[in-house]
């Protein structure tokens, strides 16, 4: 049977590089006047000549770097209208429109200096690319120096803090984000847009299979994003960009080169990436390493929270004026620990084994001429295996997943009133084996989707509709039945289909003010676990019982948010509202499992509101000093009366929750620093308020406050640029317990932490 899956695996990896279509005929739409592009980039004010700044024509997916004299070329560019964008970290972003005719054109860019960076490009949730400020939904970016500041372990520790998100953890390994009280399978993580195809969605105890070292960029955005990418993504999508599949034409070898080192965990960690022109093709290599040892906290070390994990990727592309076509591998290994030392943990804790190896293909062509502005189409096959071990080196559970996806997404120029609109299709294909104590049977499962947005503009006013259909299917490789409460329930196949349906608005006034408002009709199908689980989960210390019958989820969301951005301030505010019906989630019981060892989680439809506020904001006082803030709150409440459930240790029978459990407390941070385009030193105090609304067998978590300082000096050496960023996380040591941690009973948060971060670009 293993012979059988691997040679299929090996077959649809075969099919994806075959049908991507390297082998496209590079003279695709009409044959135009090539001219060169050429100019140079200073800092406004003096004229000095500003390296290692880039510069990238959008449309085209070309891209250079300004050399030691601020000189960069673009050879061969056709005639047409482009959007030109030039940044350089310490200085403001210029995004402007590049017209090219039949004659060279020469260029001349002054850069700001700008302590706060504005108007950064985001795609996650566009019909095309844009700046963050005109997206439709609330949206957050981590880029250039924020993200060097916020750089961590893991994704989710990286994007902690930002609006709306919060992390679920048992371990510092296995940290991924919470979206608006949104967990799980209703949080998509993209990479590069694509699902990773790891599990890390299923539980608490799967970590993201994803480093952050080589990213470029991190979107995150907010809100559900049913239309664009399907029912897992109800609370958000975090996207981690580093374009594995270049997709932009290399000029000449460029990348970065990455250190950090970090003291809470002895950890350390390197890797980069470089791309280069080769054989007519954009060639792209990375690789990284990390290893760590165990978590140190204010009241002692938090045993088994050791990692070593690697990765290494290579895509090669080729780019033309009609687009880009390529192809990528990815290999990923983590081996981490997990603690142990309560109810239901091996006193030793539980070890993790994971693999990943993902081959993926992407086309976007833009035809010249016609309705048509792109047609982007990519295929993915990843194969992850997952084991859990006990101390003795036993596997006690065993995970593999085969998924292959496909999706096709046209966008259109404007057509009448439309100013811009696309349509799609997705399916993808699963088969899920698992083995050991987990007496979840094999599945197989299928998913397909057809969607539609279409923009407007009215003026000021920018409208946005779309619809999307999704289809899936769940059907049990062996004969399996779930025990639920006091019924013994086959584990048969389940099909699910429903409508979502979504309107925006966003108006913009001409003082920089945009106010927008947008509501959603989604759903969520279960997923395979919390249909079929029954059985002891070795590493997450729990007894997961799911629901052969659960119904799907269904939402109702409205979102109001306003941004401002102006010279010298850029803020964001949202407030929000989503109307659950049938929210699934894993409800204690407050019962032990058939081996008395583990508390038994069932899983539970329930009808349920989330409702919340955010907000960020970023103020330069003066001339390099910058003030910002976040906040964020969301509650979440079970509608309609509730059931007893049984005391513990002959306890009086205690009544269920009206709270949703695992849900964030209020949080922000504010912080104060000094930045200029050489060097920079600031420091942040991090805050959470008590969290007394409690989920079913919750227990309160207590208020704290830390503050955490950093220091960064970047300077140009041969026109490369090198950044050396030095932080100290919780500088007083506070005792710090995370609600949403499953270890905080037995011991804090990471105490005092030390890291050094080293960067150079090429």
């Amino acid at each position: 049977m293993s012979a059988f899956r691997s040679a299929r695996g090996a077959v649809a990896a075969v099919a994806i590089i075959c049908l991507s279509p390297l082998g496209f005929a590079s003279g695709l739409g009409a044959q135009q006047v090539h001219v060169e592009v050429a100019g140079i980039v200073t800092v406004a004010g003096s004229g000095v000549a500003l390296p290692a700044a880039t510069i990238r024509i959008v449309e085209l997916h070309r891209d250079a770097r300004s050399h030691e004299d601020g000189r960069f070329v673009f050879a061969a560019v056709p005639a047409g209208r482009y959007q030109l964008v030039v940044q350089r970290i310490g200085y403001r972003a210029v995004r402007e429109e590049l017209v090219v005719g039949t004659i060279p054109v020469r260029l001349t860019i002054a850069l700001r200096e700008a302590p706060v960076q504005l108007a950064a490009s985001v795609v996650t949730g566009q019909i095309s690319e844009r700046g963050s400020a005109d997206a439709i939904t609330a949206t957050s970016v981590l880029s250039d120096a924020k993200l060097e500041r916020r750089l961590d372990g893991t994704l989710g520790a990286t994007v902690a803090g930002t609006p709306g998100v919060a992390v679920t953890s048992m371990g510092p390994a296995t940290a991924r984000p919470v979206l608006r009280g949104m967990s799980g399978d209703r949080v998509l993580i993209l990479e590069d847009g694509m699902r990773p195809g790891d599990l890390s969605s299923t539980s608490m105890d799967h970590a993201v299979a994803m480093d952050p070292l080589t990213a470029q960029k991190i979107e995150v955005v907010r809100g559900p994003m049913s239309l664009l990418y399907g029912s897992s993504a109800l609370g958000g999508v975090v996207n981690m960009i580093r374009q594995e599949v270049p997709t932009t034409l290399a000029e000449h070898l460029h990348g970065t080169l990455s250190a950090q080192a970090s003291s809470a965990n002895s950890g350390g960690t390197i890797g980069g990436y470089a791309e280069l022109p080769l054989f007519g093709l954009t060639v792209r290599g990375e690789g990284s390493a990390r290893m760590a040892g165990d978590m140190r906290t204010p009241v002692g070390t938090l045993n088994n929270t050791d990692v070593q994990s690697a990765n290494a990727s290579v895509g090669a592309s080729l780019v033309k004026d009609w687009g880009y076509t390529g192809v990528s591998y990815r290999f990923f290994t983590n081996d981490y620990g997990l603690p142990g030392g309560f109810v239901g943990a091996h006193p030793n804790g539980v070890d993790i084994s994971m693999t990943r190896h993902m081959v993926r293909s992407e086309t976007d062509w833009h035809p010249q001429d016609g309705r048509f502005e792109s047609v982007k189409a990519s295929l993915s096959f990843t194969d992850y295996e997952h084991s859990e071990l006990t101390n003795s080196g036993n596997v006690a559970v065993r995970f593999e997943q085969l998924m292959s996806v496909g999706e096709l997404v046209v966008r259109h120029r404007p057509l009448g009133p439309l100013a811009s609109g696309a349509f799609g299709l997705r399916a993808q294909y699963r088969d899920i084996t698992t083995a050991g104590a987990l007496r979840t049977p094999s599945t197989s499962d299928w998913s397909a989707a057809g969607f539609v947005i279409e923009e407007a503009d009215v003026g000021a006013l920018r409208l946005q509709a779309g619809a999307r259909y999704d289809v899936a299917q769940f059907t049990p490789l062996e004969r399996a039945e779930v025990t639920v409460g006091t019924d013994t329930i086959p584990a048969a196949e389940r099909t699910f289909g429903a409508l979502s349906a979504s309107v925006g608005a966003l108006y913009k006034f001409e003082n920089g003010l945009r106010l927008g408002a947008s509501a959603s009709q989604s759903y969520r199908t279960p997923d395979f676990n919390e249909l079929y689980s029954d059985g002891p989960h070795l590493a997450a210390y729990s007894y997961d019982v799911g629901n052969p019958r659960i119904r799907r989820e269904t939402g109702l969301g409205a979102e109001m948010f306003a941004r401002l951005e102006r010279e010298r301030l850029r803020v964001e505010v949202a407030a929000f509202t989503n109307r659950m019906d049938g929210y699934i989630f894993p409800r204690n019981t407050g019962e032990l499992g058939r081996q008395g060892e583990r508390w038994k989680f069932q899983y539970v439809n329930e009808d349920a509101t989330l409702v919340g506020a955010e907000g960020e904001f970023e103020w330069t006082l003066a001339q390099h000093i910058v003030l910002d803030g976040t906040m964020s709150y969301v509650r979440g409440t079970i509608r309609g009366d509730r059931d007893t459930i049984p005391g513990i240790n002959g306890e009086p029978d205690v009544l269920e929750s009206q709270y949703l459990p695992l849900m964030p407390p209020l949080n922000g941070r504010v912080g104060l620093r000094h930045e200029t385009p050489r060097w920079s030193f600031g420091g942040t105090m991090r805050w959470a308020a008590a969290q007394e609304r409690l989920g079913d067998f919750e227990t309160v978590t207590d208020a704290y406050a830390t503050g955490d300082v950093f220091a960064g000096w970047r300077l140009l050496v041969g026109g490369r640029l090198h950044s050396i960023t030095l932080k100290v996380d919780n500088v007083l040591d506070t005792e710090i317990r995370d609600h949403l941690s499953r270890t905080k009973d037995i011991i804090p948060e990471t105490g005092r932490n030390i890291s050094l971060l080293y960067r150079v670009q090429f």
